[in-house]
């Protein structure tokens, strides 16, 4: 499934589940666990990385330097 920024943003903003994703062959999860604590890992051994805002997460460049912002109409994700 496609999302926009936007759509990824509230998604995540709404607390209702994890996100798991698919970008380029590297698999990802995004797990909100509230507005001020998400936790972005790449499956299977990465422990994650925490962000305090989730607009810090969609623009860090942990996708072979570019961020999720970036490279957002190019993911697949499954949630």
């Amino acid at each position: 499934m496609k999302r926009t920024l936007n759509e990824l943003r509230e998604y995540a903003l709404s607390l209702v589940d994890d996100i798991e994703f698919t970008w380029k062959g590297t698999r990802g999860l995004i797990v909100p666990h509230n507005r001020e604590k998400y936790v972005l890992c790449f499956q299977p051994d990465d422990p994650g990385t925490e962000f305090h805002d989730v607009d810090e997460m969609l623009n860090a460049p942990y996708l072979n330097g570019r961020s999720i912002a970036e490279v957002c109409r190019e993911i697949d994700f499954w949630s």
